[in-house]
């Protein structure tokens, strides 16, 4: 060990008595100099697609990169269709079509099953549809799929469970008003759409607490049966075996209900002014400004997306520019035409600022949404914007399984087949006139609603400067009345 010790020291002393060589770094390209490769097309898979005998739809896309099976169910319900004192139903039976258990099994003992295996099985009610969904090894598909038919076929909806997703929701609802930054977003929702309208309308403890089990069990029985639903599974089996499959076993489901209704419309008109909330712990200033929006469908989408990136939409968009880098009064904002699929969606401006530039914040984003409608854009802002948005297309569906959930979606919306690749062209041919004609017709400054949320004393001293109507909103939580108390 000595011996070693010594021959080290001598190493490391021989080492230190080289010269030292200093070799000049090697030369980089300039960022300007880079090249890349063409972003590569976005590739629309071709699912097999059938109907089952009693009427449900399904898509089958057979891989085999790797040995895992997914599955969607795809229902045309929804919140939307909540009862107005019934707030949360469409929710509640989500949540419990899959803790309640199914059959002989709970909810806990499905999980079990699922857990040992490695395999999950969820379901979920959202504003405009409802999901059931499966993800399993290759192995276990029987299995897992004879669990998803029961969860859907044959809910029991447990009181227990049915009491606990209650308890939550309401524990949720006490919540709402921790958020600075979500109030402004809910509230400019609410008053968009309509505080009354099923859009706009919120769960409250005493809608949460009339629910019924009769009121989940009927919800369940109108809105999910085999001719109101689309299934599509994805991965690694023989699509000839998957068919067989599903018809033995969800062909025998012959549940039948008069055809879902549409979904009701949006009419509302524009709730403009300014909508403040007091919230004096904050230091801050969230601000949401916004106005209806559209469809995915609608002419003017493409050049409207590009639009609002070039407004709000990154780095270099104009609002950044001018309120973080110019201003500092933001740290981030963002501005964004939010289509949907089937309704209006809402588009909205959203940053948090500095109290004491509370006036100056909103006066500087109502300049740049003046701006926008008066002169075009420069070259460089629309090649940025339309660039950002293909490359979002291409990577948000570079996966044949993204692209998958999208057509489905598209066929339960009734967009044609051939949707997104309509987008991409459409993107790529707008042009600087049609950003300013759409900035002309479609911000439009008198139609906004602006939602402030921060210190009052800031507010009442500075807003008026603004000369907007000003409301104060009240978002105290009402307490459930006791005859809906269990």
């Amino acid at each position: 060990m000595r011996k070693l010790l010594v021959a080290l020291l001598c190493a490391l002393s021989l080492a230190a008595q080289q010269p030292v060589v200093v070799r000049d770094a090697p030369a980089l390209p300039s960022p300007e100099n880079l090249k890349f490769p063409p972003l590569h097309p976005i590739e629309i898979p071709k699912p097999a697609t059938f109907v089952l005998s009693n009427g449900l739809k399904v898509f089958l896309l057979e891989t085999h990169d790797l040995p895992m099976i997914r599955g969607t169910m795809l229902v045309r319900t929804g919140s939307l269709f909540d009862p107005p004192d019934k707030r949360g139903l469409a929710v509640l039976t989500g949540i419990t079509m899959r803790s309640g258990g199914a059959g002989a099994l709970t909810g806990d003992q499905i999980d079990e099953r699922l857990e040992s295996i490695a395999a999950a099985v969820e379901t979920d009610v959202d504003e405009s549809s409802g999901t059931a969904g499966f993800r399993c090894m290759k192995e276990n598909v029987d299995e897992v799929l004879s669990i998803l038919h029961d969860v859907v076929t044959a809910p029991s909806f447990r009181q227990d469970k049915i009491d606990l997703a209650k308890t939550q929701l309401s524990s949720g609802i006490s919540r709402r008003n921790d958020d600075a930054s979500g109030i402004a977003s809910r509230e400019l929702f609410r008053l968009v759409y309509g505080p009354q309208t099923p859009y706009g309308a919120m769960q409250e403890y005493a809608t949460v607490n009339a629910i019924s089990r009769s009121d989940i069990d009927s919800f369940y029985r109108r809105y999910f049966f085999p001719s109101n639903i689309l299934m599509s599974v994805y991965g690694d089996f023989s699509t000839e075996e998957m068919e067989q499959k599903l018809e033995k076993l969800f062909g025998s489901w012959r549940a039948i209900e008069d055809k879902v209704p549409p979904f009701p419309p949006v009419a509302t008109a524009p709730a403009h002014g300014i909508y403040w909330v007091d919230k004096p712990e904050v230091k801050q200033t969230f601000l949401e400004l916004g106005e209806l929006g559209g469809e995915y469908r609608d002419t003017d989408y493409a050049a409207l997306s590009v639009a609002a990136d070039v407004l709000g939409g990154g780095f270099s968009s104009r609002l950044l520019r001018e309120l973080r880098t110019r201003l500092g009064y933001v740290y981030d904002v963002n501005a964004d035409w939010d289509a949907d699929f089937d309704h209006p969606g809402i588009f909205r401006i959203s940053c948090s600022t500095r109290t004491a530039n509370t006036t100056q914040t909103i006066q500087t984003i109502l300049r740049q949404l003046e701006a926008m409608r008066t002169h075009e854009i420069d070259d460089d802002e629309l090649s940025s914007a339309k660039d950002a948005a293909l490359n979002s297309l291409v990577f948000a569906f570079e996966r044949p399984a993204s692209t998958l959930a999208r057509l489905m979606t598209y066929e339960y919306y009734g967009y044609p087949k051939d949707f997104l690749l309509r987008y991409q062209n459409e993107i790529a041919a707008v042009t600087k006139a049609d950003v300013l004609r759409v900035a002309r017709k479609y911000f439009v400054p008198n139609n906004l609603t602006i939602v402030a949320v921060g210190n009052e004393k800031s507010f009442s001293e500075t807003l008026p400067a603004l000369k907007l109507p000003l409301h104060q909103l009240d978002v105290a939580i009402p307490p459930a009345s006791k005859e809906t108390l269990h």
